[in-house]
């Protein structure tokens, strides 16, 4: 073999581990950032399972008292039940709530997806104070735990792994509304030193488009939202509104100044004016799919550069 031949040899050689050393390094940094992604790989604000946690094996575990929500709708698909639960040990509590598991298989540490539920239909998950996670410095410690279920029976178990101890709810005894836990539209919104009143929505039918009668298409509504200045800076405006469908995040945008009803004006883009009233549109398909939309009107005014977020409902 030719000194010349040998050395291009070589040379493709060292290449060839230069390449593969190239490719190596691109692959592990994809899955780096695979890994780096999935650790969030829910909505923006959804409520995701906690990491587990080592459970102390001396805790015991008593049920202090607890209330039971039932949806009468359907439209959420469970009910639950809040547990004021209490943790006691010799040692500070660290208790993983996959050791809890009801009698229909629901681990308490897999509840993510029912908590979210709840959210995106509306309700202030934040009014029921539970926790996803028993980790205290205390060795009594009392927290409040959220069960779903979807048994029809009057009762429901709730197995502790650790030790085999069973508690049971009674169904029947101690419900709460669930509609306490609801959105109410009806709220002041303050953006800097401007205040509005923002109504529940309404279904105009009588629309009027440059002042000419609108025929709103009988496949379609419009649903209005009823505006109320209070107090307001000089020249602020409500720039943009949007709906938006928590289930699926469709967005329906607010009909444009050209759009009105007979009784109210179309506010976007106006001068909010102390004592005026005024309305935001939308217009979108008959609701066949579902009794309602739940989601959140999205306002836009001139003195923020943030969406003033609104949880609401078009039923």
């Amino acid at each position: 073999m030719s000194r010349k031949r040998k050395v291009r040899i070589d040379r493709i050689i060292i290449l060839l581990l230069a390449m593969v050393i190239v490719f190596g390094l691109v692959f592990f940094g994809v899955v780096r950032l695979l890994e780096l992604l999935d650790k969030d790989n829910g909505k923006p604000g959804n409520v995701v399972d906690p990491q587990p946690v080592e459970t102390n094996e001396d805790i015991k575990v008593s049920l202090e008292d607890y209330e039971v929500y039932k949806d009468d709708t359907g439209v959420l698909g469970f009910d639950f039940i809040i547990a004021e639960m209490r943790f006691t040990s010799n040692k500070p509590i660290s208790f993983d709530l996959s050791n809890l598991q009801t009698s229909e298989r629901i681990y308490l540490n897999n509840v993510s997806k029912y908590v979210n539920t709840l959210s995106e239909k509306g309700y202030r998950t934040s009014k029921l104070n539970f926790v996803d996670s028993v980790v205290s410095s205390d060795k009594d410690y009392r927290c409040k735990i959220f069960i779903p279920y979807t048994t029809t029976s009057s009762s429901l178990r709730l197995l502790n792994s650790l030790d085999a101890s069973m508690i049971e709810f009674d169904l029947t005894k101690n419900n709460k509304d669930l509609t306490t836990l609801k959105f109410d539209t009806p709220q002041d919104i303050e953006v800097g030193n401007t205040n509005v009143s923002v109504s529940s929505c309404s279904i105009s039918t009588m629309m009027l488009h440059n002042g000419e009668e609108y025929q709103v298409p009988s496949t379609m509504n419009v649903y209005t939202f009823r505006i109320n200045v209070k107090e307001t800076e000089e020249n602020v405006r409500i720039t943009d509104a949007k709906f938006v469908r928590a289930s699926n995040d469709e967005v329906i945008q607010c009909m444009d100044g050209t759009y009105e009803s007979e009784k109210v004006s179309n506010c976007l883009g106006k001068e909010l004016v102390i004592g005026d009233n005024g309305a935001l549109f939308f217009e979108t398909a008959v609701i066949s799919d579902s009794p309602d939309y739940d989601g959140f009107l999205m306002l836009m005014f001139s003195n923020s550069s943030e969406w003033v977020k609104i949880p609401t409902t078009l039923e």
